[in-house]
């Protein structure tokens, strides 16, 4: 697997605004082919800050409804590591079986059989090292799966990085409150520096 860098900087005049506003840095995965909906990580910046992580994932599931600043608690979890092109399924006990055959091509897929719910929340966890702090099990999506279906979760190494206050890593985001900027990797893109612009709110790629 992959080794991904981002670098994000600061002035001092920008870290006394974002100090003084109780403002933090909020990083995001796309879900689904869209923007995200998830906090996947958020923190307190320096002058320089250092994000690092490998494409890997863990699927969770949880009984956390999909609404803003809801803290995603794991009840039940596959670890990091698990297999794309593969079925899993939530047991009526709640156990997470599998992998088995069926799913689909680089993606990840989870059966809900969970019968002491109508639905039950979904998604890919992923750790990270936040300016040398380990973060482990945060969460990159969340959708509410209805008892009987399959949730099919394609994921993106696509970043989604912003300012935000009163929004915590591993929390459900459904409004943003600034402008997001886009930061693609793969393809031959394994760092990524930025810069923070205080005119428009957005980051500027540096390389």
């Amino acid at each position: 697997m992959s080794d991904y860098i981002l670098t994000i900087n600061f002035t001092d005049e920008q870290l006394n605004d974002i100090y003084n506003t109780d403002t933090r840095v909020i990083l995001g995965k796309q879900a689904g082919g869209g923007e995200p909906h998830v906090a996947w990580q958020s923190f307190n910046p320096f002058q320089s800050n250092q994000v690092n992580w490998i494409e890997e994932y863990g699927i969770y599931v949880s009984n956390t409804q999909a609404q803003h600043g809801a803290a995603l608690t794991q009840l039940s979890s596959i670890p990091i590591g698990a297999a794309t092109g593969k079925l899993y399924t939530l047991e009526p006990s709640g156990v997470i079986s599998g992998p088995d055959t069926g799913g689909m091509a680089n993606a990840f897929a989870l059966l809900n059989q969970y019968s002491n719910q109508d639905y039950i929340t979904v998604g890919l966890y992923q750790d990270a090292i936040v300016n040398g702090i380990e973060i482990i099990r945060n969460a990159v999506s969340a959708a509410p799966v209805l008892l009987a279906s399959t949730t099919i979760m394609t994921p993106s190494i696509t970043l989604y990085i912003w300012l935000q206050s009163q929004v915590t890593g591993n929390s459900v985001v459904t409004t943003v409150t600034s402008p997001m900027t886009e930061l693609v990797f793969g393809g031959g893109i394994s760092q990524t520096s930025v810069s923070y612009d205080t005119q428009t709110g957005m980051f500027i790629i540096q390389s």
